[in-house]
């Protein structure tokens, strides 16, 4: 209409316009990677303690999970989860829900990895002096593994949720209204593709830097530390 192509007709009516709308998809995109992240991080860690404690079984059931989630593509997940379940009674879902789902499976399956690899970089001293102060297993992993291996891993995992932030943009094939979807709906209401994905680019890039930034300083912060312990040795 006339009155739209009015108020998105200079750079400064898309800005000032689009910006409160894609602001809003922003903050959709981050509640929906946080919640989702939190999931993941959860679910990895027992999927990694499974594959390193299990019995036979629990373990080739973790390993499974890893490899099929790792090897399929995340949209097939999403589109399984929502439409595919969707089919059986029961189990329909809000898109919402279903991305945050699909989002947390597929990262679980990333951070059990890393949370796996974390786990056995702990030296076996560690273990052994546990076990010899009469802590059980669950107890040596409670108090004396696990936050270590969480300390390790906390660089690796940050990069993964910057990764799981991207990747959330998919949601939107699924219906969810994000950050990115809000581009699209604008962009082809107004026709101003190239200026409103600069400004949506700029908000994804506005919230995942500081954490690119935390990471690599974080990294740096644990490489300095190993240095230190060498040269005590």
């Amino acid at each position: 209409s006339r009155r739209r192509h009015t108020r998105y007709g200079t750079v400064t009516g898309v800005q000032t316009c689009a910006l409160p709308i894609l602001g809003q998809g922003a903050l959709r995109t981050l509640s929906l990677s946080v919640v989702a992240f939190a999931l993941a991080v959860t679910l990895g860690l027992f999927i990694a303690l499974a594959r390193l404690y299990g019995s036979t079984p629990v373990r080739y059931a973790a390993m499974t999970y890893v490899e099929l989630l790792r090897g399929t593509p995340i949209l097939v997940q999403m589109l399984l989860i929502y439409y595919g379940l969707g089919q059986l009674e029961g189990l329909r879902m809000p898109a919402e829900v279903a991305g945050i789902l699909g989002l947390a499976l597929n990262y679980a399956a990333y951070e059990a990895e890393i949370y796996r690899g974390a786990i056995s970089a702990i030296p076996r001293g560690q273990r052994e002096a546990a076990m010899s102060l009469g802590l059980t297993t669950s107890q040596s992993l409670r108090h004396v593994i696990v936050p270590q291996a969480l300390r390790l891993s906390l660089a690796p995992s940050t990069n993964d949720f910057i990764a799981l932030f991207k990747d959330s943009s998919i949601v939107m094939v699924i219906t969810v209204v994000e950050l990115t979807k809000q581009y699209q709906m604008l962009a082809n209401a107004t026709g101003k593709f190239i200026l409103l994905g600069l400004l949506t680019s700029a908000l994804y890039l506005a919230m995942s830097l500081p954490l690119a930034f935390a990471a690599r300083r974080f990294e740096r912060s644990l490489d300095k530390d190993a240095e230190i312990g060498r040269a005590h040795v």
